[in-house]
Formats: C-alpha cells, structure tokens, sequence
C-alpha cells in the first residue's frame, strides 16, 4: 500500500489549516502592542551573538542578521521566519512576528545547529 495519498491528503489538511489560521506555528493569541523590538544578530564562531533576546508579549520582533562569520551560515525561527543563506560579511532582515511566548532560533546549515548555533527569543511578560 502506498503512503503517498494519505501524505498527500494531510498536506492538504495541513494547508488548509495555515490557510484558516492565518499562521503555520502560532502560539498563544496575544494582543499585539504596536511595538516593535529590533535587535542584530551577529555571528561568532560557531555561535550566535546574542544567543537570548528578550521581547515584551505583544511587541513584533525584527532581527538583522549579520553574518560576521567565515562560511554560509542561517537564522531560522520555530515559527517559520528565515532568514534564508546568508554568505559571509553579508546581511539581512528576518521578520519574526509578534511576540507571545518563548521560541527557539538557529542554524540549518550543515551540522551547525548540533554544533551550538541555536538562539532563544525569550517573551517577557
């Protein structure tokens, strides 16, 4: 037997649920405050600086990644944000989202996250 229609048809529900949500991961609804918390991410050896920030609940969360490291390196968040590959000396503008609760960021590139490139943006209540 193939597991290739029931696959396909939880995608569909999968999809059909993002589509209804409006979110792929949400986490506990929050009242946004119009706030926005920005901070740089940076790169030092095999980790990220900083590696928590901290965000009040409601406020939206803008990170520029910088990648002052020597290879190919990524950011992404548990709610789907990436920051896509981003090469040595470059940089760029992840839109997190707004903040509702405690969420882990890190490196998808090779073995990297297993090697301690992971972040995590703390919700301050």
């Amino acid at each position: 037997m193939s597991l290739r229609k029931p696959l396909i048809k939880l995608g569909a529900i999968a999809a059909t649920l993002i589509l209804l949500t409006g979110c792929a991961a949400s986490g506990p609804a929050v009242e946004p405050t119009g706030e926005t918390t920005e901070v740089t991410v940076t790169v030092s050896g095999m980790s990220y600086v900083p590696d928590v920030i901290e965000v009040p609940v409601g406020n939206e969360l803008v990170v520029t990644f910088e990648n002052t490291g020597t290879v190919m390196h990524d950011l992404k968040f548990a709610n789907g944000a990436d920051s896509g590959d981003i090469a040595p000396g470059k940089s760029t503008v992840v839109e997190v989202g707004v903040i509702g609760d405690d969420m882990d960021g890190w490196c998808s590139v090779g073995n990297h996250r297993a090697m301690g490139m992971e972040l995590t943006v703390v919700a301050v209540k």
